[in-house]
């Protein structure tokens, strides 16, 4: 019972922080999901009552319910007033007051820098700011994190590197002023120039950088690109060397979370540094002491993202409870990882990655075991992954609809599939880029294992992608849809863990509704009556699908937003696209045409051949290429059958050069 009373204190503080930041500037459909999400734990502590007291005492389970009630509210109380004390602070920031005014910051680095569609952008941590430059001796001592960012190549310094940034200091508006502000973020700096000015302080942080730096450079002379991106992601999470398309394909068959550092990955890391240690002959304490800094080093190594800092902390508690001889339950163990995580940064509670993680951890916990159970018919370990995998799924599968709108159907088979490669992968893949610190032969010698599991990872994640299994589709937004899938996954529990039978009456609802639904999706999935034409509300920018009798599906244009369009085609049914029609090459056509031909079927794609040099043109070109599909430039007059449709090419004739009156012919 103690560990749902922890539960409900790590609940009670997250809503508290989201309560205490309902007076702020963010859209209340932001505030309702992020409460609606927090509260998942909440809503299972029904579940926690009938099982932590037996399922025949009703007095205790009514004992426990009055006991955890003034937990969440206390902790709610202590949770708002927490996150106003945080927020005073943001707003108070010396640089936050400097808005509109050009300064030099001395500042250490909260992530590695990353390139964007329009140049790059870095997380810091400000140490001194100069408001009119070092040598007026004019310097102001502070500690807040800012949002930087710049044109140009991508910075050299990573993680914890001390750095000068030279630029304008920016209040933020709109939306992304909200993101700012939720982070933590006292301000927003556009960078002119940015300069080293020496290694991370923390030596420590200087051995993981180096660690991560020597193996990315000793898998890339021992893999080829695409597999050492792979590697690196599948053992350190870090996906800045990860091709798109197949980051894209892990994504549309809810494979990403392997490139997301979890638990096992800081098991599989733990593993030998426990084992040489018990060799050693260190005692109980001396292997504690040893495990937890194992712990807190992986997490700098992985650059302490929600998920991993959620990973580390959940094993560096376990492995103290078993090495001291208290081991505690699972919802023990999340609920003080949660709460610790929270008081340490309240801002958390508004990651939408930390959100999907504690909420993958809670489906595993209510779910894993109890599904396992079910599947006894099935050898052990493939039912543990499984129910594992269903846990998952079911606890992040309301919260996916939500922000992202789409959920493939395709996940639970793609990790199943996936599995049994995962683990050599990794641990074929690390082992070749540690020989190759050694001996590049070495390394070459065990890529070449590696490259199978490897390869059959991104096999899989490419060809299902693109599998006719539909998806469940949102509008997103809908809180009443997040409602409902909260309290089925607390009705799947509570009945999973209760091992009753389901009803014969419930039985047959299920098999009487299973072929309308499926007859539903069919027609929703078949060709219209009559010619059809449908304009996707894409925002500044165009997107139409147009439908035949005979079945012909022709896309012309893929609006500004990456994944909007191929979310609406996925919801109309849509399993393949005949022909894909790229207009002209503006970002508001093109952006969404690589997710689209990342996940479905294409048979031709067609463009006036007017390309320009758009950093959206060419991300939509490569996209192309990666995909295979044949890509023509008909020229004006040509005439294009797609089944019983006919489509005449009316233009250009001739592509505008942009430098005078006259065109210049591609042809």
């Amino acid at each position: 019972m103690g560990g749902w009373v922890l539960v409900a204190a790590a609940s009670g503080v997250w809503i508290g922080v989201l309560l205490g930041g309902l007076g702020d500037p963010l859209p209340s459909a932001h505030h309702a999901i992020s409460l609606l999400a927090s509260g998942v734990v909440v809503l299972v502590l029904a579940v926690a009552a009938r099982q932590v007291v037996g399922p025949g005492d009703e007095q205790a389970a009514r004992r426990f319910a009055l006991l955890v009630m003034p937990v969440v509210l206390g902790f709610a109380l202590m949770g708002a007033g927490w996150y106003e004390l945080h927020d005073a602070r943001i707003r108070a920031s010396p640089i936050g007051l400097l808005a509109g005014h050009a300064v030099v910051v001395w500042a250490t680095l909260d992530s590695d820098p990353e390139a964007g569609t329009f140049g790059w952008s870095v997380s810091a941590r400000t140490d001194v700011v100069f408001p009119d430059g070092p040598q007026s001796g004019h310097a102001v001592r502070t500690s807040s994190r800012v949002w930087v960012r710049g044109s140009g190549p991508v910075p050299t310094p990573t993680t914890g590197d001390r750095v000068e940034v030279r630029g304008l200091v920016q209040a933020p508006d709109g939306p992304f002023a909200s993101f700012l502000h939720r982070r933590g973020y006292a301000a927003s700096l556009t960078a002119t120039r940015i300069q080293f000015r020496g290694p991370p302080s923390n030596p420590v942080l200087q051995v993981a950088n180096a660690i991560q730096s020597s193996l990315r450079d000793s898998l890339s002379r021992v893999l080829p690109a695409r597999e050492a991106g792979l590697v690196m992601g599948l053992a350190l999470g870090d996906t800045s060397r990860l091709d798109l398309d197949m980051e894209d394909a892990f994504r549309a068959t809810g494979l990403s979370h392997l490139v997301a550092v979890s638990g096992a990955n800081v098991a599989m890391f733990l593993a030998p540094i426990l084992g040489l240690v018990t060799l050693v002959g260190l005692g109980v304490r001396g292997r504690a002491v040893v495990g937890v800094a194992a712990v807190a080093f992986f997490v700098l190594l992985t650059r302490a993202e929600p998920s991993v800092m959620r990973a580390g902390a959940m094993t560096g508690l376990t492995m103290l409870g078993v090495f001291l001889g208290r081991p505690r339950s699972p919802p023990a163990i999340v609920g003080c990882s949660v709460l610790g995580l929270l008081v340490m940064d309240p801002s958390l509670a508004y990651s939408i990655g930390f959100q999907l993680s504690v909420a993958a951890t809670v489906g595993m916990v209510l779910l894993a075991a109890p599904v396992a159970n079910r599947l006894a018919a099935l050898p052990k370990g493939l039912a543990l992954a499984a129910g594992a995998t269903l846990g998952a799924q079911a606890g992040v599968t309301p919260l996916l609809l939500f922000h992202f709108g789409v959920v493939p159907t395709v996940t639970l088979p793609a990790n199943l599939l996936a599995f049994p490669a995962v683990s050599p992968a990794m641990l074929f893949g690390l082992a070749a880029g540690l020989g190759g610190l050694v001996w590049r032969p070495l390394g070459l010698l065990v890529g070449g294992l590696a490259r199978l599991p490897l390869g059959y990872l991104e096999g899989a994640a490419d060809r299902l992608a693109r599998s006719p299994l539909p998806s469940i589709t949102s509008p997103g937004g809908q809180i009443w849809a997040l409602v409902l899938g909260l309290a089925a996954v607390v009705a799947a529990a509570w009945w999973l863990r209760s091992g009753k039978r389901v009803p014969k009456r419930a039985v047959l609802a299920m098999v009487m509704a299973v072929p309308t639904l499926l007859w539903i999706s069919a027609v929703r999935a078949g060709p219209p009556g009559s010619l059809t034409v449908v304009f996707f509300d894409v925002g500044q920018g165009d997107a139409a699908l147009i439908r035949s009798p005979a079945g012909a599906s022709i896309l012309i244009d893929g609006g500004p937003e990456e994944f909007t369009v191929a979310r609406k085609l996925a919801a109309l049914g849509i399993r393949r696209i005949d022909l894909m029609v790229a207009t002209h090459p503006h970002a508001d056509h093109v952006d969404g045409l690589p997710a689209v031909l990342r996940r479905f079927r294409v048979g031709l794609v067609v463009d006036s051949g007017c390309g320009g040099d758009s950093p959206f043109y060419v991300t939509f070109i490569r996209a192309v290429e990666a995909s295979g599909v044949p890509f023509r430039h008909p020229p004006d007059g040509t005439a294009l059958r797609v089944g019983d449709v006919r489509l005449d090419v009316l233009g250009p004739d001739r592509c505008y050069s942009g430098t005078n009156s006259d065109a210049t012919t591609t042809r």
